[in-house]
Order: structure tokens, then C-alpha cells, then sequence
């Protein structure tokens, strides 16, 4: 594969992977005003995330592949923005790292939900998981913008800025 190849594959990887963890981010503020019935009918009956969980995860290991190979391309060609793209690299698996420690344990709670009862203390386990996607989507918007930063550092100036 050549250094191309995987910065484009990198650069649209990342960009869906932000893309679903802001698309969490933007939908905090509404949604933790919902109330129980909303909430879990949307989120654990309703099946709205269902493809983030598939698709969605797919996609965030391949993320994760792909900038940690464009780092080590980056190193290997003697291009610039190596610590960019290493950065991009950490940041993003440490976001799917987050996911594991702050939002698994809390779906895996949700789905005793699906045909059971809802606990009281329902609220606990929807702010664990809303804050989480926020946390991680935080931890993917400063990886794409080290992304971003690595291929700039690696682009040719030009007379006209």
C-alpha cells in the first residue's frame, strides 16, 4: 500500500468515526432532558443505535488500523508530521479504550432492559452513557484534528498562501 492509499483510507475512517461520536455529542443536550420513556424506548427499545453498534464498530477498529499504519508509514517514508499522525493513532484508540471502560459496561445493563423492568436509578446509567460518547467524541475530534495537522505538515507550500 502505498503512504497515499492508507492517508485517504485513514482520513475517511476517522472522518465517520467522529462523525457518529458527534453525532452523540450534538444529541447530548436534548437527550438528557428526556424522560425514562424517551429515553430507553429510543435508545434501548427502539433500536436507534443498533448499526453504531455494528457497522459503527467495525468502522472504529478500522480507524484505529489504518492511522496506526499511517503513522508507522509516515515514520518509514521520513515524511513530516510523524508525531501528528502517532498522535491521531493513540487518540483514537484511546477513545475506543473509553468506549470499552465507560459505555460497554452500561449497554450491557440496557440490554437487560430490552423485556424487563427499568430500574429507578435509570438516570445513573443514562448519564454514564451519554457523558461517555461525549467524553469519547472529544477524544476523536483533537485525533482527526492531529490527522489533519500530519497530512498539512507533509503538504508542499505553494507561492500563493
Amino acid at each position: 500500500m502505498t503512504l497515499k492509499a492508507v492517508r485517504f483510507a485513514a482520513l475517511m475512517l476517522a472522518a465517520l468515526t467522529l462523525g457518529m461520536g458527534f453525532c452523540h455529542l450534538l444529541q447530548l443536550p436534548a437527550r438528557m432532558g428526556w424522560d425514562q420513556y424517551l429515553w430507553v424506548g429510543s435508545t434501548v427499545q427502539g433500536g436507534l443505535y443498533s448499526l453504531f453498534g455494528s457497522i459503527g464498530a467495525i468502522i472504529d477498529v478500522l480507524t484505529v488500523i489504518s492511522l496506526g499504519l499511517l503513522a508507522y508509514l509516515v515514520r518509514e517514508h521520513h515524511r513530516p508530521g510523524v508525531m501528528l499522525a502517532l498522535g491521531a493513532a493513540l487518540l483514537f484508540a484511546a477513545a475506543l479504550l473509553l468506549w470499552w471502560v465507560l459505555v460497554y459496561p452500561v449497554n450491557v445493563e440496557l440490554a437487560k432492559w430490552v423485556n424487563g423492568p427499568v430500574p429507578s436509578d435509570w438516570t445513573v446509567y443514562r448519564a454514564r452513557w451519554e457523558w461517555g460518547h461525549a467524553t469519547i467524541s472529544l477524544f476523536e475530534f483533537v485525533g482527526f484534528a492531529a490527522l489533519i495537522g500530519s497530512v498539512l505538515a507533509d503538504t508542499p507550500r505553494s507561492g500563493a498562501q
